[in-house]
Parts: structure tokens; C-alpha cells; sequence
């Protein structure tokens, strides 16, 4: 058999492990994982001796805010971002976008604007917001995955759940065997810390901290466990940052509660000080946590407690940070991490910490592809599944700069970072879409994804 496209040389890191093997690809998908001995007649040979071989990543998490805000960021400039960083599938969040995806119609908005913009594929969250519920199963034959709720207010048009919205909810998202996924903060108890702050006058950047403490998202996280548990709903807690969180999220998966839980490479890489270092533009929710809280966490993501990291990319326009520079409640909270959330992981958590390269995978890649239902389409570089595939030089030392981000707007707080590790080439099921930090795909080549069959999750039990 002629291959199209055959990887030679290069450590893969697959399901069998970290092996030297050929990655064969036809077709759009893996064909054969082979001996590096055996020569493979193929259109296009890829030389990835002294590389290593991941599956593409898949950030389960990320706000191109399209339609409404494509000032923001939009598919365009997201998906490009994504690319090259080495993520190759994103599941993009209901808010943001104008108008939210909430229902059937604004899902078909949406498609219709992502259509000719995708640089990689992408699957769609749903969201359950406060007058949304009999709506949530047109969003189901549309094609969510998901259903994202915040038991805190957003600050923009998405409403928060309150406690009886999350309870019907899920009653309704459990009978299709659905997964909801929560912004855990306690709504009441940050609010009223909040304007305590702000009646003392405190706008400076550990005020942010101090209104939504560990216990605003520890309360919450306590709270949903037992509503998804009394309505039998699979759960997923977003952008955990605290690592008692995580220890309440490995106690309820002892008791047998299916719940998966994510973290971010902010919450790994940065801390308080940092914020107060660099201002808003590490601005995020929840707020990021002291040194300890930020060791934790590395525990919980070397042990398994955590499954999967997401960017939780966030962007927005300049002055929507600049504003916040003498008043931190003005800044928008969120933070740009899309492309930079791979790499970053390889050189701090590999390269610096000694994760072992199949639990980078696994927390960027296969654990979410299971958790999201799209294993093993997506995930995994084993025979069947989507060529997508990332070939990095581990030794090649770099900087971030601004003129690598591919982002609408190109903030960081991760700009002049010292990163061993480069994404040499990434493939989106077989075609070439970024080549040596170019990009060279061409947009409109994403395309949607949906819910596959039951596939066993990170923790030994089904996700779906």
C-alpha cells in the first residue's frame, strides 16, 4: 500500500506508550503505527528523527466569541492561533458571542459564521443559562457536546444558572446522558466581598483576590457535586484552581460520581504575585492563587486527579485591559492562552518537572477527547483515527513574542518567556497546517464535530 504522508523517525507518543515507530497516514487518518525499520512508499516523507510525535491537541475550552464579537478575537484568528500551537480540535463556549448559544437558532448562527473561518476542527458547547432549559434539547439535535452554566454572574448578556436552573437542567441533560460543564464560584458571598472592597476603596490588583477567596469556589464546587450527583448528571468543573477543590472532585469519584475537572496553564505557571506584577492583562476567574495553591495543583495533574488542561482562551481588545490599570474591577477578566498552552507544557511541566510525555498527552489530548465524547476519532495517534499530529524539536530553546501569537489581539502574560520546545510542523487530519511556526493551512479546511459512542474515561469509567 502507498501511503500519502509517512512520519519516519520520531519518538510517538501513542496509546502503546513512547516507542520509536513510522506514523503512517492515508486518507486523512493513521493508518499503521510501524517498525522505523520498515520503509513505507509514501507521496510525502516527513524526517522526525530526534523529534517527538504527539496527537493533536485538544483545548476544550476556548472563546472566539463568534458571531457578535469577532472584534474579540473570532474563528479567523483563534483557530490560527490554535494551530500553531499545536492544538488541532477546540470546543469553543456558548458565551461571548452575540447572541449566546443558547438555543437551536443561535447554534445555526453560528455554524454559519465559523463555516469558512476554521483553520482546525472544532465541536460546540451549549449553554444552560436562566430561561433556556426547555430549549436545551433543540441544542442537543444541533449538535452540542456540552452545556456550560456559571453559578456566578459573567458581566456580560449570558445569565448566570441559579441553583433551581442547574437542577432542572440537569435533570433534562442527564436523560441523553449529557455533560454540564460549571464555572464554580459562589455568586452571593463574591459579590458582597466585592463591594466591601470597593467600599473601602481598594481598586488595586490583589483586591481581585481578595473578593473570590479559595472558599468562593470551594463552596460552589461542594454544592454542584451534590445537585449533579442527586440528578445523576455527568459533571465537569472548568478552570479548577484550587487544589482542595480537586481533592472534593477525587473524593466524589471515590464515592462513584462521574466527574472530570480541567485546570489552565495559568493556574500552573502564574501566581498572585504575578498578577500584581503584571496587572490585568492576568486578570482571569477565578483569580489566580498563591505559590502553595500552585504546587497543589502540579500534584494533582502529575497523580491523575486532574484529566485535562484547557487554555480557557479568553482574549479581548486592548483598552478592555488598559482600563483596568488603576482599577482592577474595570478590566476585562480573562486571558489569551490558546497557543501557548502546549508549548508551555512541554518546557515547564516535561522539561522542567519531568511529567512523563504520556501524561502530557493525556492532559492535553486523549482525557479530553474522551470526556467530550470524540475519542477515538480525536485524541490519539492509533490506527482509525484523525492525522492529527504535532512533530516538536524538544532541545530548540525560543521566546514568545508577540509577533509569534496569532490572536486578533496579541496580549499575554506570558510575552518574553524562555521556552525549550518548538512545534516544528502540525497536521489537521493528514494535511500540513502549520510548518515551521508559518502557517500554511487554509481557512475554512475545520470542520464540526460531534458526540461519538462510549468511550471509557480517564478514571476507568464511562464519560458517556
Amino acid at each position: 500500500m502507498k501511503a500519502e504522508t509517512a512520519i519516519l523517525g520520531g519518538l510517538v507518543v501513542s496509546s502503546a506508550g513512547v516507542l520509536p515507530a513510522t506514523v503512517v497516514i492515508s486518507g486523512g487518518r493513521i493508518v499503521a503505527l510501524s517498525d522505523p525499520a520498515e520503509r513505507w512508499p509514501a507521496e510525502e516523507v516527513l524526517d522526525a528523527r530526534g523529534r517527538i510525535v504527539l496527537p493533536g491537541g485538544l483545548d476544550p475550552h476556548v472563546h472566539f466569541n463568534e458571531p457578535g464579537r469577532t472584534h474579540w478575537e473570532g474563528f479567523e484568528t483563534g483557530s490560527a492561533a490554535a494551530a500553531a500551537g499545536g492544538v488541532t480540535t477546540v470546543i469553543e463556549m456558548p458565551l461571548n458571542a452575540i447572541p449566546p448559544t443558547t438555543d437551536a437558532s443561535a447554534f445555526a448562527l453560528k455554524l454559519e459564521a465559523i463555516g469558512p473561518r476554521a483553520f482546525v476542527d472544532y465541536a460546540l458547547w451549549g449553554g444552560l443559562v436562566t430561561d433556556n432549559v426547555d430549549r436545551l434539547e433543540g441544542l442537543e439535535r444541533s449538535g452540542a457536546v456540552a452545556y456550560k452554566a456559571f453559578m456566578i454572574a459573567t458581566g456580560t448578556e449570558y445569565a448566570r444558572a441559579d441553583d433551581g436552573v442547574l437542577w432542572e437542567g440537569m435533570e433534562r441533560i442527564a436523560g441523553w446522558n449529557g455533560l454540564v460543564g460549571v464555572h464554580a464560584e459562589n455568586n452571593d458571598l463574591a459579590m458582597r466581598l466585592q463591594a466591601r472592597l470597593q467600599r473601602a476603596g481598594r481598586r488595586d490588583m490583589r483586591a481581585w483576590g481578595e473578593a473570590r477567596p479559595p472558599e468562593v469556589e470551594l463552596e460552589a464546587i461542594q454544592r454542584v457535586l451534590r445537585m449533579a450527583r442527586a440528578t445523576g448528571c455527568r459533571l465537569h468543573i472548568v478552570h479548577l484552581s484550587t487544589p482542595e477543590g480537586g481533592a472534593l472532585i477525587a473524593a466524589a469519584r471515590q464515592r462513584g460520581q462521574r466527574v472530570s475537572v480541567e485546570t489552565c496553564p495559568h493556574y500552573l505557571l502564574l501566581d498572585e504575585e504575578a498578577f500584581a506584577r503584571l496587572g490585568p492583562v492576568a486578570k482571569c476567574a477565578p483569580p489566580l492563587r498563591p505559590r502553595p495553591a500552585v504546587e497543589g495543583l502540579w500534584r494533582q495533574v502529575a497523580d491523575g486527579t486532574i484529566d485535562c488542561l484547557s487554555s480557557d482562551h479568553s482574549p479581548c481588545p486592548p483598552e478592555d485591559k488598559a482600563r483596568g490599570v488603576d482599577d482592577v474591577w474595570q478590566a476585562w477578566g480573562g486571558i489569551s492562552g490558546v497557543q501557548t498552552a502546549l508549548p508551555l507544557m512541554f518546557s515547564e511541566g516535561v522539561r522542567r518537572r519531568g511529567l512523563p510525555l504520556e501524561r502530557l498527552a493525556a492532559l492535553t489530548s486523549t482525557n479530553a477527547a474522551k470526556i467530550f465524547g470524540l475519542y477515538p476519532r480525536k485524541g490519539s495517534l492509533i490506527p482509525g483515527a484523525d492525522a492529527d499530529v504535532v512533530i516538536l524539536d524538544p532541545e530548540r530553546e525560543w521566546t514568545i513574542t508577540a509577533e509569534w501569537l496569532r490572536s486578533r489581539h496579541r496580549l499575554s502574560p506570558f510575552l518574553g518567556w524562555r521556552v525549550t520546545g518548538w512545534i516544528e510542523r502540525v497536521l489537521v487530519r493528514g494535511r500540513t497546517v502549520v510548518r515551521d511556526g508559518d502557517l500554511v493551512g487554509d481557512p475554512g479546511y475545520g470542520t464540526l464535530l460531534r458526540r461519538g459512542p462510549a468511550a471509557k474515561g480517564p478514571h476507568g469509567s464511562a464519560m458517556r
